[in-house]
């Protein structure tokens, strides 16, 4: 019986040790993107390299006289890769490090009238993840003039 008393306590401590640790609430990101707007859809990217858009010197608007325009082709649709056709296209990137478990819902709006383009990137993202990853954020769009000015809008949504 002294051992019955001796272990009870032990094993209590144990535990509640055990129920204060072991049950914390996990973060629960949806790892599906999203892509808006006048983004492409069903578009698969196959740059040269990973991790082209540090030595882009921040010009993310890739078309026809960019420096890296050789660099990618696309698969639209499950169909064949090919060389991007930026008569028609132009691609927009966006580098982001963002934790490791996140989802990006990302859109683009191009304003004609304005001669604007607006890529918006809302990222969300755990908290408890402490590894960081770089996304670059690759999207295909409609050709539009270089002379439209373009900004990105990047938030984050922590959970």
């Amino acid at each position: 019986m002294k051992t019955i008393k001796q272990i009870l306590p032990l094993f209590l401590l144990a535990t509640l040790f055990l129920g204060f640790t072991a049950c914390k609430k996990k973060c629960v990101v949806e790892t599906d993107d999203t892509n808006n707007g006048a983004i492409i859809s069903g578009v698969v990217f196959y740059p040269a390299s990973g991790n082209l858009t540090p030595s882009m010197g921040g010009n993310y608007v890739i078309n026809a006289t960019h420096p890296y325009a050789n660099e990618f082709q696309i698969r639209m649709n499950d169909g064949d890769k090919v060389d991007v056709n930026y008569s028609n296209y132009t691609i927009l990137c966006y580098p982001i490090t963002a934790n490791c478990s996140a989802s990006y819902d990302r859109t683009v709006t191009i304003d004609d009238a304005n001669q604007t383009v607006v890529y918006k990137i809302v990222v969300t993202q755990c908290e408890s993840c402490p590894e960081k990853y770089l996304t670059e954020n690759y999207v295909l769009v409609p050709a539009f003039p270089s002379n439209y000015a373009v900004s990105y809008d990047v938030s984050y949504v922590t959970k």
